[in-house]
């Protein structure tokens, strides 16, 4: 089987409109190639090292869109060094969607549910939203994602388990990514309570330098027994901020040692390993919109309407740069559809 490197589809970084692209490899790496008909050419360094690429690309995936991450408020109680949403940037957010106009919006949907933010745990009603959610036949599992800054209180995760939730989605990074040690201890915490009251979880963890990955994979290795999936993401320039440095799969591949035991992903930008007995995979965001989708999910935007998280995160990106550079105006599904 042949595999066209060209004439693909990704998303301009300036308007969000469908543009044709390819992929150039050069001596530096692998890279995502694209010409908008209004704002030109652009490009992205996608990995570093291209024999990863291909193993990784040149086979055939199926896309279960069957799970929708749903952001529930842009509130937030963190600042984090890079943020997907648009939480914490200085700017005037769009209040809390109430709790009906949620729920209406599940009725539409069927599948499996995360309730996204932001921090959903903000909100006073999650409870309500959770168990609510739980007792509709066409919603499936029902998961939370959280910093964690509110689960170390027992209390508030003996709520949300009897609520109903069936895991928790949990960031959990290193005191040099967080940039504070009290955020870090705190989602430490978490992780603990969870286990007491064995809540499943699904650790996430973002970093931004390979050596970030040894207290994640120590975390892992002492709550292994609760933690069902494991997700080791390289950071990406979305949002606000863009990194100080290229990392990519190949990267955390190479610090953990695992190129032996790689299993194929979801996508041609992730890998699958077992360390300690857990699924892990291994990620990056890459806007080929002919074979990623980077979380295989749908995204509810503010425009109240549900599309690909692919596109989602990029509609809420150009969003978010539109306020923080003080353009007028909002973005709306005419304007980047």
């Amino acid at each position: 089987m042949s595999y066209n490197y060209d004439n693909l589809i990704s998303l301009c970084p300036a308007c969000c409109h469908d543009t044709p692209a390819g992929y150039e490899f050069r001596p530096e790496g692998v890279f995502l190639v694209g010409k908008c008909s209004e704002h030109g050419p652009y490009e992205t360094m996608v990995e570093r090292d291209p024999i990863s690429f291909r193993w990784g690309y040149e086979q055939d995936y199926v896309k279960p869109f069957h799970h929708f991450s749903f952001p529930v408020t842009y509130r937030c109680n963190l600042n984090c060094k890079y943020c997907y949403s648009m939480s914490n940037c200085g700017l005037s957010l769009p209040p809390d969607r109430p709790l009906e106009m949620l729920l209406q919006v599940l009725e539409g949907y069927r599948g499996n549910v995360t309730f996204i933010g932001g921090e959903p745990t903000m909100r006073d009603d999650l409870f309500e939203l959770v168990e609510s959610a739980g007792r509709m036949p066409n919603i499936n599992k029902i998961s939370v994602a959280s910093n964690g800054q509110k689960l170390r209180d027992r209390e508030f995760v003996g709520k949300l388990k009897d609520s109903g939730v069936d895991f928790v989605y949990l960031s959990l990074n290193d005191t040099e990514y967080d940039r504070a040690s009290a955020v870090t201890m705190n989602k430490l915490a978490a992780l603990r309570n969870l286990h007491e009251m064995r809540v499943p979880v699904w650790l996430q963890g973002t970093i931004d330098s390979p050596r970030q990955l040894d207290s994640f994979i120590a975390a892992l290795e002492e709550y292994r027994k609760i933690i069902f999936s494991v997700t080791l993401r390289a950071v990406k320039p979305l949002g606000i901020r863009a990194p100080e440095r290229d990392i990519f799969v190949s990267d955390i591949i190479g610090h953990l040692g695992v190129a032996k035991d790689l299993r194929r992903g979801t996508t041609p930008f992730n890998r699958f390993v077992r360390i300690h007995g857990t699924q892990v995979k291994i990620c990056s965001w890459v806007f080929d919109m002919g074979r990623v989708d980077p979380l295989d999910s749908d995204y509810i935007l503010s425009d109240d309407t549900i599309t690909t998280f692919h596109r989602g995160t990029r509609k809420d990106e150009l969003l978010l740069r539109r306020y923080a550079s003080g353009q007028p105006g909002v973005l709306s599904a005419e304007s980047a559809h």
